[in-house]
């Protein structure tokens, strides 16, 4: 679902009067032939099923997570298939949306790195507020000699690239 956030964005950004379409000139025709093509691909690794590739295991179990069934697949939950296809659908557009409300406050807005500095520290606060609530064992919060503290160290170390 994921590769439907360009098209969705263009779809979003032309319904909202915000883009052109502009059918008569080519780039126009290369924006709908771009957005076709995109659902297009999305819809063929959706649907399409191929053959199952068995790779090697290697029996590294970061988790601890409990054994896979026998079957070699794992079952899903059919009555939250229904539900995690509209979450999806709903990430999609919400992402969309962003991307056109950071374009229009990039217009705008003269200082882009307090707005993104903004948006880090509201993000830090809303994942702080839902990790309070989601994980009340105090325990899972301390960092130890092991692969948490690699997680951690590596997250600080490739952040220091993105800014």
């Amino acid at each position: 679902m994921a590769n439907l956030v360009p098209a969705i964005t263009f779809i979003l950004a032309v319904s909202f009067r915000i883009e052109r379409l502009g059918l008569g000139s080519v780039g126009g025709k290369a924006k709908l032939a771009g957005t076709l093509v995109g659902i297009g691909g999305a819809m063929l690794l959706t649907f399409y099923k191929g053959s199952v590739l068995d790779t090697w295991s290697t029996h590294v179990d970061l988790l601890h997570s409990p054994p896979p069934p026998h079957s070699g697949h794992v079952a899903a939950d059919h009555q939250n298939r229904g539900l995690g296809a509209l979450f999806a659908v709903g990430s999609c557009c919400s992402y969309a949306l962003w991307l056109i409300v950071q374009a229009k406050m990039g217009e705008r807005y003269p200082c882009p790195y307090s707005a993104t500095a903004l948006m880090c520290i509201m993000g830090s606060i809303q994942a702080v507020v839902y990790a309070l609530c989601t994980e009340r064992d105090w325990t899972q919060w301390k960092l130890g000699w092991n692969v948490r503290l690699l997680t951690v160290a590596y997250s600080v170390r490739t952040s220091k690239f993105v800014l």
